[in-house]
C-alpha cells in the first residue's frame, strides 16, 4: 500500500495487490452491491475517483488514505471486471456420454428437443444443456438426428474429420472408426458438411461421403428409405455376398461368426427381416442356401458349417 501511494509499486506488485483485494470483495459481493446495475454505476464513479486521487495530495493521515484507497481499489477492480466481463464466473456444464453395445440401439432427446437414435456399437457425447452460440456434439458410429430448429444456434456434429452443421433438419451419419468412409444422408432440410478443405451442401435424398484415404467429399442422390431402415428394426440385404451379410449380422445382433480359412462364402443374398430374432434369420438363410448351417458356441460365437457358392 505504501508503494501504491508513493508511486513506486511495480507492475507485478500492483497485480498482486489487485488480486488480493478483489478476492476479498468478491467473497462479500452480495453485501456490497444491491444489483448488477448498482455495481456498474458505482464502478464507473470509483474508477474515475481512483484516477483523480492519484493526481492529488491528501492531507488525511496515511491510515485513512490507505483504507479509503483500499476500498476504492477493491470496488474498482471488481467493477472493472464487471464492466468488461459481466463479473460472472463461466458456467460449467456436465458432459454426457451415451454408448450402445453391438446388437443394441437407443433413443433419447437432448435438452434443446433434438431427437437422436443411436445405432449399435456407437458413442455420442453432448453437454447436459447447450450454452453459447452453438450446439455441439461428438459422434463415433452411426446415429439419426432430428434436430430441433433454432436459427440462432447451429447444431454441429463432429465425427472424425467431418463436421456437419445444421439449423433444424433430419439426417443420418455413419462414422464408424474402422470404415474407410464417413457418410451423411439427409432426410429433410439442408445440411452442410465440411472436412479439411472440402465443403458440401446436401438436400433431401442426397448423401455426402468423406473418403478418408483421399481426403475428399463426394455427393450423390440416394434412396433415403433403404438407408434408414435400421431405425425401424428392419435389416435388409440387397444382393450382397453372404460374407458381407455376416458383418452386418454381427453388428446388428452383437455376435461373432467363426469361419474357417477354407470356407467359401461367396454366394449372394437378398432378404429383408423386420425385427426378427437372430435364430429366425439364420434359419431363413440355411433354408435358402442349401448345405449351410449354423451352430451356437459360447461367448456369443456362432460356428458356420458348409460352403456357399452361387451357381452359374
Amino acid at each position: 500500500m505504501t508503494k501504491f501511494l508513493n508511486g513506486t509499486i511495480t507492475a507485478n506488485e500492483e497485480k498482486l495487490l489487485e488480486k488480493f483485494d478483489a478476492s476479498l470483495i468478491i467473497k462479500n459481493e452480495d453485501r456490497v452491491f444491491k444489483s448488477d446495475d448498482h455495481k456498474k454505476q458505482l464502478g464507473k464513479k470509483l474508477l474515475h475517483k481512483i484516477d483523480s486521487k492519484q493526481n492529488k495530495k491528501s492531507k488525511k493521515s496515511w491510515l485513512k488514505v490507505a483504507a479509503a484507497i483500499a476500498v476504492i481499489i477493491n470496488l474498482g477492480v471488481v467493477a472493472y471486471f464487471g464492466l468488461n466481463a459481466g463479473n460472472k464466473i463461466p458456467e460449467t456444464v456436465s458432459q454426457i456420454v451415451e454408448t450402445t453395445d453391438w446388437g443394441k440401439r437407443k433413443d433419447f432427446v437432448l435438452s434443446d428437443g433434438t431427437e437422436i437414435k443411436l445405432n449399435s456399437g456407437s458413442t455420442i457425447s453432448f453437454p447436459e444443456k447447450f450454452i453459447g452460440n452453438t450446439r455441439e456434439v461428438t459422434l463415433i458410429g452411426e446415429a439419426f438426428f432430428n434436430v430441433a430448429k433454432n436459427p440462432d444456434k447451429p447444431f454441429i456434429i463432429k465425427s472424425g474429420d467431418v463436421c456437419t452443421t445444421v439449423l433444424g433438419t433430419s439426417f443420418n451419419i455413419n462414422a464408424y472408426p474402422k470404415s474407410d468412409d464417413i457418410s451423411v444422408t439427409v432426410a429433410t432440410g439442408k445440411v452442410q458438411i465440411g472436412a479439411k478443405n472440402s465443403l458440401v451442401y446436401l438436400l433431401p435424398n442426397e448423401q455426402g461421403v468423406f473418403h478418408k484415404k483421399l481426403d475428399s467429399i463426394s455427393k450423390k442422390d440416394v434412396d433415403i428409405t433403404g438407408l434408414l431402415n435400421w431405425q425401424k428394426g428392419i435389416l435388409k440385404f440387397d444382393d450382397i455376398t453372404l460374407k458381407e451379410a455376416l458383418v452386418h449380422l454381427e453388428k446388428w445382433y452383437g455376435v461373432t461368426f467363426v469361419i474357417s480359412n477354407e470356407q467359401r462364402l461367396e454366394c449372394h443374398i437378398s432378404a429383408s427381416f423386420d425385427n426378427e430374432t437372430l435364430s429366425n434369420v439364420l434359419e431363413s438363410i440355411s433354408y435358402v442356401k442349401n448345405g449351410l448351417s449354423f451352430q451356437p458356441l459360447k461367448n456369443n460365437q456362432i460356428l458356420i458349417k458348409g460352403n456357399c457358392i452361387d451357381k452359374n
